[in-house]
């Protein structure tokens, strides 16, 4: 268990520390309860508030707390400006839009495991009733398609199972609903995007013909190399005539590279179908997030600074602009830290506005349930400083932002 913070008199605060308000959220007009003090201004709402003794976080801190002589000064508060009082009744108009986007983001889980299900049967099926596993897989993908088409949507992450066994599906799902954001972004039909989804969570089936053995295995020798690249031909073969030829070249060529240095063929540019190469970025990403290893996994805004920095030559240079665009540059997923001080966890891309995600904030003093959503659009005065890797945080911290670890994505509209 986490041990109090020491409290200080608000005479010792200045600019530099941090502190931890014991308060309610709607009582102070601050965006966060637990912040580095930035400015005098800020001393003066604190002031305002009638506190007498603050809790602060020495580790947290980048300045010690004042020398206090002699008693200290206990005269009345001044009157809350009509500036702070604005701030809070503009909070009191928030929460109930706070409310609502956690609820949301919340129930996710369960949808997203019911997808999970679907995509489960989907994988069995193809294999013993081929034409009812297409049926479903196009349902799923038209479900998805109506979400991203009809709403201006955001990808959320969510927590979703960790299983080793369930790793293969959820990777399925996950490509198949990042194809569908790159889709959206590049306004492709209905029809296509049908096309592109099922080739999506299909575009791995392939891997059921080799061992589970040699697909674990790094490094592969050359023959066990040679053998995995042929997943793609092998999964053609598998959906054959059942689907049609734009989902068949998905499935044969997600790994298929504009610069020529992919497989199986080693196509290049346009040779490559336009389908298999929007695939195969989303393919990348989740496959640098959720690696069969969970040590090897990148953070989201990792993954997309080395797609960007050092792989863009792998991928078509307008279906990489628009996936970052569309997911953003600080993704679903990743840890950050505000220019407040918070530690936070993003959890919303916002529509056309790359740099101000929706973020998790981290309160220890505050149930998950209840825990603090800050949209960035809303917050003008709050900024993303940096983004954190998980293994510098405290346990603490990645079980009340993330209690699970594995990233999952589902589409969720953002509400003004």
């Amino acid at each position: 268990m986490t041990a109090p913070l020491p409290q200080i008199h608000i005479n010792q605060l200045q600019t530099g520390i941090f502190i931890a308000l014991e308060l309610g959220w709607l009582e102070h007009p601050f965006a966060v309860n637990s912040f580095l003090l930035k400015d005098d201004a800020q001393l003066r709402t604190l002031r305002e508030l009638g506190l007498s003794m603050v809790s602060y976080d020495p580790q947290r801190s980048h300045a010690q707390p004042c020398y206090l002589e002699g008693e200290p000064d206990s005269g009345d508060a001044p009157a809350v400006s009509q500036e702070n009082h604005k701030l809070m009744q503009d909070k009191r108009e928030r929460t109930g839009r706070m409310a609502a986007h956690r609820e949301r983001i919340l129930g996710f889980e369960h949808e997203y495991e019911g997808a999970m299900a679907s995509t489960r049967q989907v994988h069995t099926d193809i294999f013993r009733e081929p034409q009812r596993a297409v049926a479903l897989a196009c349902s799923m993908s038209e479900a998805l398609t109506s979400t991203f088409l009809e709403a201006q949507g955001a990808t959320v992450m969510m927590v979703s199972s960790n299983k080793v066994d369930d790793l293969a599906l959820q990777h399925a799902l996950n490509v198949m609903i990042l194809t569908m954001l790159i889709g959206k972004g590049l306004n492709l039909s209905r029809e296509i995007m049908t096309a592109a989804g099922v080739g999506a969570l299909l575009h791995d089936i392939g891997k059921t013909s080799i061992s589970k053995t040699v697909l674990r295995k790094s490094p592969r020798n050359r023959s066990e190399e040679t053998l995995y690249r042929l997943h793609g031909e092998y999964g053609a073969g598998i959906v054959g005539a059942h689907v049609n030829p734009g989902v068949r070249a998905i499935i044969r060529q997600h790994h298929e590279y504009v610069d020529g240095s992919g497989f199986p063929n080693g196509s290049k540019g346009a040779q490559i179908n336009p389908l298999a190469r929007l695939v195969a970025i989303a393919d990348r990403y989740d496959t640098l997030c959720n690696p069969l290893r969970l040590a090897d996994a990148l953070a989201p805004a990792e993954a997309v600074s080395l797609m960007y920095a050092r792989e863009a030559h792998l991928f078509d240079s307008s279906m990489l602009a628009v996936f970052i665009r569309e997911l953003g540059i600080y993704p679903p997923g990743s840890f950050v830290r505000l220019s407040n001080g918070s530690i936070g966890l993003v959890i919303a891309a916002a529509p056309g506005n790359a740099l101000r995600p929706s973020v998790l904030i981290y309160e220890p003093g505050v149930p998950r349930s209840d825990a603090v959503v800050i949209n960035l659009t809303e917050s003008p005065d709050v900024k993303i400083d940096a983004v954190l890797k998980p293994s510098s945080l405290e346990h603490e911290v990645i079980d009340y932002l993330n209690p699970r670890m594995r990233l999952a994505y589902h589409p969720l509209p953002i509400e003004g």
